[in-house]
């Protein structure tokens, strides 16, 4: 299953795209604004690569991608 918008806030990745290319968003001025990667977090290495490289939906990252490694 494709993974195509934040989850907690229910926007969808298409959504936020144009919201970024409109206003010129970057992730942290995107998450102000919609709520976005400040739920759960899960959606936040998604969002990163939407805005890098412009796709709106994306296969599942592996679940260690995009989260901190807790130290030993």
């Amino acid at each position: 299953m494709p993974v195509d918008r934040c989850v907690c806030h229910r926007v969808t990745f298409q959504e936020l795209a144009a919201i970024a290319k409109r206003d010129g968003c970057d992730l942290d001025s995107l998450a102000d604004r919609t709520g976005c990667t400040t739920g759960c977090g899960m959606c936040k290495p998604y969002v990163q690569l939407m805005l890098e490289s412009g796709r709106t939906s994306f296969d599942p990252l592996p679940q260690t991608q995009g989260r901190p490694t807790k130290a030993s």
